[in-house]
């Protein structure tokens, strides 16, 4: 494997991983009041192209994290839309 693939893989993980933070909280807390729904929309629409240029380019690092990306993403989606639909089933709204 070359420099620059293991450079990629390793940038990938690190920013990908950013994202489990967020999850670990929201799902021990319950709570995704303080996360925007817009914020990881917009990741998932850019990080879709980005992962459609990988695959142009067949660049191993960006299909990797793009689509482990768009996956955490999605999963940040759902809880704030489950949480959300918690909240106004709490509060009839």
């Amino acid at each position: 494997m070359d420099l620059p693939t293991i450079i990629g893989l390793s940038a990938g993980l690190l920013t990908t991983s950013g994202f489990i933070p967020q999850i670990v909280k929201g799902h021990r807390t319950g709570s995704m009041e303080d996360i925007s729904l817009g914020m990881p929309l917009v990741l998932m629409l850019g990080m879709t192209l980005w992962l459609i240029y990988g695959i142009y380019l067949w660049d191993l690092p960006i299909i990797l994290w793009n689509a482990a990306a768009i996956g955490l993403n999605a999963v940040l989606v759902l809880m704030k839309l489950r949480s959300k639909g918690a909240l106004e089933m709490r509060t009839g709204v």
